[in-house]
């Protein structure tokens, strides 16, 4: 029962951030709606850790996908104090890394299904 309900808030959590992101004027839409498609390959081919990086270096448009990582991990696996997304990726024990590893992943099959959905145009 709680995998259903933890699925469940990932979802609304999702739904909620693409239809924040459509209606944010000046976004880049189909940008936006490619990397989250191509985001999870990503992760696995390079880790978290890397991929976390490659974001928070590239900025525009990739910040988009740290708000979301950082506002799911707040809810499900907060980190301590004011840490950063990539600090607290980076400090983290292998199972934890694994752990969280698993649900951004699982946060981003929500989000690509969303953007794709409710973002038109090709990627």
């Amino acid at each position: 029962m709680k995998s259903a309900i933890i699925e469940s808030g990932r979802a609304d959590f999702a739904l909620r951030e693409v239809k924040r992101i459509k209606g944010t004027s000046g976004a880049k839409h189909k940008e936006y709606k490619s990397y989250c498609k191509k985001f999870p390959s990503m992760v696995q081919i390079n880790g978290l850790a890397a991929s976390v990086a490659f974001l928070k270096e590239k900025g525009g448009t990739y910040l988009y996908l740290i708000e979301h990582i950082d506002g799911w991990l707040k809810i499900c696996d907060p980190p301590p104090g004011n840490t950063d997304l990539l600090t607290y990726v980076c400090g983290m024990h292998t199972a934890q890394y694994r752990s969280v590893t698993k649900e951004v992943i699982a946060l981003f099959s929500w989000l690509r299904r969303f953007a794709s959905g409710l973002i038109e145009g090709d990627e």
